[in-house]
């Protein structure tokens, strides 16, 4: 597939450190969902019109979790069969579930890296793209 017939997608992996260890914010998708229904998944969504892949995760998150970060960093772009996707990283508050509200999905949670091993609905795409981000910030602390 030609990468002009590709959706391109931006999204926002929020996590805290505790103690070392680290814990990803996920979103569990509704069950009629279009795209992995019941799965667990990272935040974001489509780029729409002239948005920057950073435009768009802005607004998704603000839609999606009703949360606007104030820092966060560039993690990569990866692409696949369907799309392009840009990924962003926001370290959170250890209140930080409390304090959104989810707008899209059943819910999120925090997943701790054991967790997002062993989990089988979450597809090995988003557990690369996670294991990337410990990697990511690992090396730069």
């Amino acid at each position: 597939m030609e990468n002009k017939n590709k959706r391109i997608t931006a999204h926002l992996i929020p996590y805290k450190i505790i103690d070392g260890h680290f814990f990803i914010y996920l979103q569990k998708r509704s069950n009629d969902a279009e795209r992995e229904p019941g799965w667990f998944t990272i935040f974001g969504g489509g780029v729409e019109g002239e948005e920057s892949p950073e435009t768009a995760m802005l607004r998704e998150i603000k839609e999606e979790l009703n949360f606007i970060p104030t820092s966060y960093s560039f993690l990569g772009k990866y692409s696949d069969n369907y799309s392009i996707s840009h990924y962003y990283i926001s370290e959170v508050y250890n209140d930080f579930e409390y304090e959104i509200k989810i707008g899209e999905g059943e819910y999120g949670k925090f997943f701790s890296e054991e967790e997002i091993e062993n989990e089988h609905k979450l597809t090995e795409n988003n557990k690369q793209i996670i294991k990337d981000l410990i990697s990511h910030i690992s090396m730069g602390k």
